[in-house]
């Protein structure tokens, strides 16, 4: 068996995966990262090789999060868990508040207080969070042809507001007015905080240039985000989208402008936009600036400080994290909402997962609570 760290990642959002993963891999430890959308084949994954560290969302399709622990720690007692989950329930967060686990959060999940769990649990120190959370927004003029292309795009779109910023913060072109003090002061700067970690998962599909865009539905409003190249964005605040059509062409109209706009800072010789241009079209293109990993506040909760569990692991005491900042409903982590939306509303199993009477008609799985090894 590998001398490498065992860690496997439980839930049934893709997304949410791949940024656990990303912000694992910045830590100093060689790990074998393996993460699965299910219960089901998480069982199949571990029985036979066992696994140090079970990072699992609660609210998974199939076998629930809490089933999944229950059913390993019972044959690998020295497995090490962290929860996660975005369910609101009462009885269920004191549930897992009773469990035998390192530590849980609940969704938004601020990145920082997670990777000092992780750290703890792989007795590594913690690290210290920036006191700094929200990115600065400043203003500057890049080029009127851009803004006269957002002014246009506004007119087809019907929106609200539209902004170009540089991922630094720097509002470089703007359009209309941005309703309520919130999308400047806690919106856009923590959007802007996630920005680098897309940049790394357009890098990891092989895209020199990140192409995704965001939708994020609100009460009053809709926001959504696209990356013209790695060192401009764009944001275009509308009314809310009502129908699955009417986004669709939204999208469509969305993607065509982000590429005329992104011509246009090409073109401009003294701009960073223009600089990855250059750089692709001669040689290899630059990498994405990389961001510190910083996230909104979110509740976070460690077990309290206690001796060794049953399976010998040390309790990680709460003291030992950051303590969290009081958290305030205005700095919700837009990228966690737009995940967890609907978690609670309803839960459709994926056509791709495979279910445990599945897994053990295959013979994937024995019968019987013993899982074996």
């Amino acid at each position: 068996m590998s001398d490498k760290t065992r860690v496997l990642i439980v839930d049934d959002h893709q997304e949410i995966r791949t940024v656990l993963r990303a912000a694992l891999e910045t830590l100093e430890v060689d790990l074998d990262l393996l993460d699965v959308p299910s219960g089901e084949e998480a069982i199949v994954e571990v029985v036979g090789t066992g696994i140090d560290l079970l990072i699992a969302d609660v609210g998974l399709p199939g076998l629930s999060g809490l089933e999944l622990y229950r059913k390993l720690k019972t044959t690998y007692p020295a497995m090490q868990v962290i929860i996660i989950t975005g369910i609101e329930d009462e009885q269920i967060r004191q549930e897992i508040a009773d469990l035998d686990v390192e530590a849980y959060f609940f969704k938004p999940l601020k990145m920082v207080e997670f990777l000092n769990a992780v750290r703890l649990t792989l007795g590594l120190d913690p690290i210290e969070e920036d006191s700094e959370e929200l990115i600065k927004l400043t203003k500057k003029n890049l080029h009127p042809d851009v803004t006269d292309r957002i002014a246009d795009l506004r007119g087809e779109l019907g929106a609200i507001s539209i902004l170009v910023l540089e991922s630094s913060g720097v509002i470089v072109a703007e359009t209309g007015i941005v309703p309520d003090n919130i999308y400047e002061s806690h919106v856009i700067p923590t959007l802007l905080n996630v920005v680098g970690y897309t940049n790394k998962i357009s890098t990891y599909l092989g895209k020199d240039k990140p192409e995704n865009t965001w939708y994020f539905s609100g009460d009053k409003y809709d926001l959504f985000w696209s990356n013209i190249n790695p060192d401009f964005g764009i944001v275009i605040i509308t009314n809310p989208v009502e129908q699955n059509n009417d986004l669709t062409w939204v999208l469509t109209t969305v993607k065509l402008a982000v590429e005329e706009i992104y011509d246009i800072i090409s073109s401009l010789g003294d701009t960073p936009g223009a600089k990855t241009s250059q750089a692709e079209s001669s040689t290899k293109s630059q990498p994405a600036k990389k961001k510190k990993s910083s996230s909104s506040p979110a509740k976070a909760e460690l077990p309290k400080e206690g001796t060794a569990g049953s399976n010998g692991s040390k309790k990680k005491a709460k003291k030992d994290l950051p303590a969290p900042d009081e958290m305030d409903e205005n700095d919700v982590h837009d990228f966690w909402k737009a995940a967890t939306l609907e978690e609670e509303i309803s839960r459709i199993d994926s056509p791709d997962s495979l279910s445990f009477e599945q897994a053990q008609k295959l013979g994937f799985i024995p019968n019987g609570d013993n899982l074996g090894k």
